[in-house]
């Protein structure tokens, strides 16, 4: 169940995204006075694809999963979200609509800012906007190195590449528990969830990976890079 709070102040939070730097005190105190905090429970969705875009998301807590959905729930999962990462999306100033939906995947808590206020500070702040860009595009290009896995590695190759992500990007260590499930994980690498399992029991038999239900352990990092690369 969703719950709505403000608990924090913008001026003390160490959980608000760096471009906010850029904003001036007086800014960042108009920003705190119109902002709202909710939580979101494992599973709940934040917002869908196809939805009016009318709020910046900022995560403080949590994670959240950003996927492409499809016909038939083929759906592919884009990117995972940590605490100080901005939800927006490329329909914001152009047709104002989701391009993507986000869903929590453990108790998340984030904040929201209406569009037209967003879109006012990075009109009055040039700093301000120059790092939204830079944020925004290096976001792009993540994207544009998740399709190229897709298109270009076969399934072991993209598995790989899925679990290094988790282990360096989303959880920092080799060693991590998670609440994504087999098909979450299948959706990251464009696969079936069938082809998931089989894939990771080879890599289990010829040690390169410990998984037992949410718990993995990356056993030989260099084997896997090695799959991910020229798999």
């Amino acid at each position: 169940m969703r719950e709505f709070k403000l608990e924090k102040h913008c001026l003390s939070c160490n959980l608000k995204i760096s471009i906010f730097k850029y904003l001036t005190q007086e800014q960042l105190e108009y920003v705190d006075s119109l902002r709202f905090e909710v939580d979101f429970n494992a599973g709940e969705t934040i917002f869908k694809q196809g939805a009016p875009l009318t709020h910046i998301v900022c995560i403080t807590s949590g994670l959240v999963k950003i996927y492409l959905e499809h016909e038939n729930d083929n759906n592919i999962i884009l990117t995972i979200l940590k605490p100080t990462q901005i939800l927006g999306g490329p329909g914001f100033n152009t047709d104002y609509k989701h391009h993507f939906s986000a869903t929590a995947i453990e108790d998340t808590t984030a904040c929201f800012l209406d569009v037209n206020i967003f879109k006012e500070l990075l009109m009055q702040n040039s700093s301000f906007a120059v790092e939204m860009i830079g944020y925004l595009n290096n976001t792009h290009i993540s994207f544009y190195n998740k399709f190229k896995t897709l298109v270009h590695k076969h399934m072991n190759g993209r598995l790989a590449e899925t679990l290094i992500y988790l282990a360096d990007d989303v959880y920092n260590s080799d060693k991590f528990q998670t609440t994504l499930s087999r098909q979450d994980i299948a959706d990251m690498s464009a696969m079936r969830k069938e082809s998931v399992i089989r894939a990771l029991k080879g890599f289990k038999e010829e040690g390169i990976l410990l998984c037992e239900n949410d718990s993995f352990e990356i056993l030989q990092k260099e084997a896997l890079l090695k799959i991910s690369k020229f798999g």
